[in-house]
C-alpha cells in the first residue's frame, strides 16, 4: 500500500471522487477522508460543475414550443405480412385438431350390436344364395337347353382350357 500523506490524489481520482466515491479504492478513500487538500479540491471541483450549469442554463433560450415525437409511420408492407403469423398459428391448430380427433376415433370402443336369431337367419339364407350363383353362374333355362352343369368338373375345365403357364415351361 503506498503512502497518500506523501501523495495527493491525482485529478482522475477527483473527478471519481465526485461521480462516485464508491469506485475509488480503499486506501484513496482513506486519504481523501483525511486530507484537508483534496476534500477541498474536491468541493472546489463540485463548485465549478454548479457553475457551468447555470451558465448553461442562462445561455439556452427558454423552451416555447413542446416538442413532440413524430407518429411511427405504418407501412403497408408490414401491415399487408401480419396475418402470416395468424395463418400458421391457425393452420397449425387444425393439424392439431385433425390429428386428435383421428386418434380419439381410433382408440374409441367400437361397440358390437348383439344380433337376434332373425338377423342371423337373413345372413345365412344371403350366404346360401351366394353358394348358388357361384356354382351355377347361368340362368336356369340356359342348364335345361345345355343339360345338367354338375357334370362339368375342373379336370374337363382344364381339358377345355389349358393352363397357359405351365404349357409354356415345356
Amino acid at each position: 500500500m503506498r503512502k497518500h500523506n506523501d501523495e495527493h490524489l491525482k485529478q482522475e481520482q477527483i473527478i471519481w471522487a465526485v461521480v462516485d466515491e464508491k469506485e475509488l479504492s480503499e486506501g484513496d478513500q482513506l486519504h481523501l477522508m483525511r486530507c484537508q487538500l483534496c476534500q477541498d479540491r474536491v468541493a472546489q471541483f463540485m463548485t465549478e460543475l454548479q457553475v457551468f450549469g447555470e451558465r448553461a442554463e442562462f445561455s439556452v433560450p427558454p423552451l416555447t414550443k413542446i416538442l413532440q415525437m413524430p407518429a411511427p409511420e405504418r407501412s403497408t408492407a408490414k401491415y399487408r405480412l401480419s396475418w402470416i403469423p395468424f395463418a400458421g398459428a391457425a393452420a397449425m391448430a387444425g393439424l392439431v385438431f385433425f390429428f386428435y380427433f383421428l386418434g380419439m376415433d381410433a382408440m374409441s370402443p367400437k361397440w358390437t350390436t348383439v344380433e337376434g336369431p332373425d338377423n342371423l337367419l337373413e345372413d345365412e339364407y344371403l350366404m346360401q344364395e351366394i353358394s348358388e350363383i357361384v356354382e351355377y353362374p347361368l340362368p336356369e333355362e340356359l342348364y335345361e337347353i345345355t343339360g345338367d352343369a354338375a357334370d362339368i368338373d375342373d379336370d374337363f375345365l382344364e381339358f377345355v382350357v389349358p393352363d397357359f403357364q405351365e404349357n409354356s415351361q415345356s
